[in-house]
């Protein structure tokens, strides 16, 4: 159970926000940031931007900033506490501090600590649109960037993923309510966001975890990532760059899978691929692991017309010489 509070509720029209240092003359990175805004569909209605300190949320956030005052909208910023480390607090005030020098309001959310990074993950997003949501701001905006989406690609490769998730990271995600996820920099890499941050002395923290070779994670960035680079120097952006490709095909699939799972007729099926069965049978069986579909694939193409039962999630699915049946309640 989520324990939520927001730092402040008013609500701060950009008119009065400290205005930004220009002093260091043309910030690139900021005409990069708006012209994806503008291409995510963010031109209208205000940014909440995700805040955990690091170096590219920081660098969000102080870009987010800037463009207020070229383009007026709200700004808000907020940061989910998990309680999982005790110098989280600190670094939580190092973010609130810089929003109040700067009139931006600062919601915090405090979360119980989760039971895995999957749980945690859902009540983050949460939070999230529930700041949103209270403060009227269609659009959250967070700070991954090329190297997570390299991460997320690699960790969906060895999970045996399909086209959908070696699609990684999307740059827009609905969460219903008329509120979107926005992350405009996943084709930046991280390092310019560290060098944003660090040419701006943002106070920003490196989270300890971050190079933890227990997590899965952590293990891609000290050990993985750096052996790919050899193999083939930019090999990260060629696999940035490669999902708008894998996206496309994942769509393309998806379509074909909603028509094929809506028939029975087990020689429609017999006549599909088997990636295309897969992917139906994914979408009559949902929650179904594919090792637990595979056998039914397989089973699809072959002449044996004895009827058969194969257990899926929430119950079986019978098939037949001519029909393929189900999901049925046990």
């Amino acid at each position: 159970m989520g324990l939520s509070q927001s730092a402040q509720w008013s609500l701060y029209h950009p008119s009065t926000l400290a205005k930004p240092d220009d002093k260091s003359g043309r910030i690139p990175l900021l005409g990069d940031f708006e012209a994806r805004m503008r291409r995510l569909g963010a031109a209208k209605g205000g940014w909440l931007v995700a805040v955990s300190g690091g170096p590219d949320s920081f660098a969000l956030l102080d870009l987010a900033y800037r463009s207020v005052h070229r383009t007026p909208r709200q700004l808000h910023a907020v940061t989910v506490h998990h309680h999982l480390r005790a110098e989280a607090e600190d670094e939580l005030m190092a973010v609130r501090g810089w929003c109040d020098a700067r009139n931006i309001t600062h919601h915090r959310q405090d979360l119980e600590p989760p039971a895995n990074p999957a749980a945690a993950r859902r009540a983050r997003y949460q939070a999230l649109k529930t700041v949103a949501f209270e403060q009227n701001l269609p659009h959250i905006l967070l700070g991954h960037h090329a190297d997570d989406q390299v991460e997320s690609i690699l960790l969906a490769l060895v999970r045996g993923a399909g086209p959908k998730g070696l699609g990684g990271m999307r740059d827009c995600r609905h969460l219903g309510g008329g509120i979107q996820v926005l992350r405009p920099f996943l084709e930046t890499p991280g390092q310019t966001l560290r060098d944003h941050a660090q040419e701006h002395h943002l106070p920003f923290h490196d989270e300890p975890g971050n190079l933890d070779p227990q997590s899965a994670r952590g293990r891609i960035r000290t050990l993985i990532r750096p052996q790919l680079e050899l193999l083939r120097q930019g090999c990260g952006m060629a696999i940035v760059n490669n999902r708008a490709l894998m996206q496309a095909a994942g769509q393309a699939l998806q379509t074909q899978a909603k028509r094929l799972a809506q028939s029975e007729e087990r020689e429609v099926w017999q006549r599909a691929s088997e990636g295309l069965r897969l992917a139906a049978l994914q979408l009559r069986a949902p929650n179904t692991p594919n090792s637990q579909l595979r056998p039914l694939c397989r089973a699809i193409s072959e002449q044996e017309n004895r009827p058969r039962r194969f257990a899926v999630q929430g119950g079986v699915m019978e098939l037949t010489a001519r029909a393929l049946l189900g999901p049925k309640p046990l």
